[in-house]
């Protein structure tokens, strides 16, 4: 099979700054992204009769998942300011405008590789609740099911999070787009999700999964996505809740060092995340390698990011997240270490326990009846790893000071898997951050990406493309 790869690259724009259009690679895989053989991946036009074809379908849709993940994390750190163009690498923020040129000749971003994977996990869910549970052994077809709807949850997720309003689509289809559909706003995307997960919470409970397979869809991947959701639709309670579901699981434990989590695929901080291997490499790790490592050097770590992790004192031991061509350079290279594998076996990372501690400290702060010292506990469980100095309950400074340094932590912390931009979004923050880079970030509309113009004009001509963007 083949798996289209979307590779962000920088251009000049006739404003004299740089453009992220999207352009794609063709890369020919002869397994599935998740480490599946051809034999255990069936097409969208094969028929879901028992388990063994269920099981097959829904690797497809993971397949589709962690193709549409892969898009999503390189787009979404050249927007943001913890990466830039090796080529460009005097701009820190990406100017955003819709694809143009050669990247009509595909689908366009990650927009449709999203859809691709709902749709796939929409036919799973069609068929599958259709059949007879006796095809099934106990809690198999409620996994299977859970699974389906945990990906099509991550799914709207990321598109609202990314575009805003876009259509939801919950039957299986047999058309190439979404045409006739409109458009639903941000609030009402972000409350399928939630029903996608909140039934998905209920069928694992129903099924009583207790093996953890890190590299799969799991009632821990449930409370992980749920506690993001709350902290991006402010509903500060359940984020703090469903995040203390997993610190308080002794199945999940910070590493040692941050490299614990991504030298080792399915290490005990993994919540969930796509396994990649030898025979079925993670698409875009040649794009942070150095032409000295076998890599095509198209990004690094921004200069200011790179200055905070390799100082004692901020980045401590985070300084892992980076490394330069050899320990004799002098110059300003730092190279991303998270996805460095050679052999393309590095993960991406959907939900790790490290995140669930920024989520909770942001919503202790900010709930109705702040909790500081337990918002400062948690901000230190990162920096403790981390080894840099600790805060104290008598840290002087306001709640917002600390809202700061979690925004900082995340920064640090997360670097590379793509939370940064939407970080600056959703707290209303990017005229200060993004906006001295990029002043079109001092206006709101600017505040989602634009459609692809291969998406809007010649796959569904229905759809709107946001404002600004026209």
């Amino acid at each position: 099979m083949y798996t289209n790869l979307i590779k962000s690259v920088v251009r000049p724009s006739v404003a004299g700054g740089l453009t992220l259009i999207a352009t794609f690679l063709f890369l020919p895989s002869c397994e599935s992204l998740l480490e599946t053989t051809p034999e255990e991946y069936i097409s969208d036009e094969d028929v879901i009769i028992d388990r063994p074809s269920a099981e097959k379908a829904l690797n497809g849709a993971y397949d589709a998942a962690a193709s549409a993940e892969a898009y999503g994390i390189v787009t979404w750190n050249i927007a943001a300011d913890n990466v830039v163009s090796f080529q460009g690498r005097g701009t820190l923020v990406a100017h955003l405008q819709p694809s143009v040129g050669s990247a009509d000749r595909t689908n366009g971003f990650a927009y449709n590789s999203y859809y691709t994977a709902i749709n796939r996990s929409n036919s799973v869910l069609s068929a599958v609740n259709g059949l007879d549970e006796k095809l099934f052994t106990a809690g198999v077809r409620q996994k299977i099911l859970a699974q389906a709807l945990v990906l099509r949850a991550q799914a709207y997720m990321e598109l609202t999070k990314t575009f805003g309003a876009v259509p939801v689509v919950t039957q299986p289809s047999t058309a190439t787009n979404q045409d006739g559909i409109r458009q639903s706003p941000r609030e009402q995307v972000f409350g399928q999700a939630l029903e996608d997960l909140d039934e998905a919470e209920r069928l694992f409970d129903a099924a009583g999964q207790t093996v953890i397979d890190r590299g799969r869809a799991s009632v821990w991947a449930v409370y992980a996505l749920k506690a993001r959701l709350y902290l991006y639709t402010d509903r500060w309670e359940e984020a703090e809740e469903y995040a203390g579901k997993l610190i308080g699981n002794t199945d999940f434990e910070l590493t040692d060092t941050p490299e614990g989590f991504f030298l080792t695929a399915r290490s005990e901080e993994s919540i969930f995340e796509y396994v990649f291997g030898n025979a079925d490499k993670l698409p875009f790790y040649t794009f942070y390698l150095p032409s000295t490592a076998g890599g095509l050097q198209d990004y690094i770590a921004a200069p200011e990011l790179a200055a905070k992790l390799i100082d004692p004192a901020v980045g401590g031991n985070r300084s892992q997240l980076i490394f330069r061509r050899t320990s004799a350079d002098t110059d300003q290279d730092w190279f991303v270490n998270e996805y460095s594998k050679r052999d393309g076996s590095s993960s991406i990372f959907v939900a790790r326990l490290a995140e669930q501690y920024l989520i909770r400290a942001e919503a202790r702060l900010k709930k109705a009846s702040p909790d500081r010292a337990g918002a400062i506990a948690d901000i230190d469980a990162i920096k403790s790893r981390a080894g840099v100095s600790l805060l104290t309950p008598e840290t002087p400074g306001t709640n917002s000071d600390l809202l700061l340094e979690i925004e900082n932590e995340r920064r640090y912390e997360l670097a590379f898997e793509g939370h940064r931009y939407f970080d600056i979004i959703r707290t209303g923050r990017a005229p200060q951050v993004f906006g001295p880079h990029e002043p079109r970030y001092l206006d709101r509309r600017y505040w989602v990406h634009p459609f692809p113009y291969s998406t809007v004009l010649a796959y569904d001509p229905d759809l709107i493309q946001n404002e600004g963007y026209e």
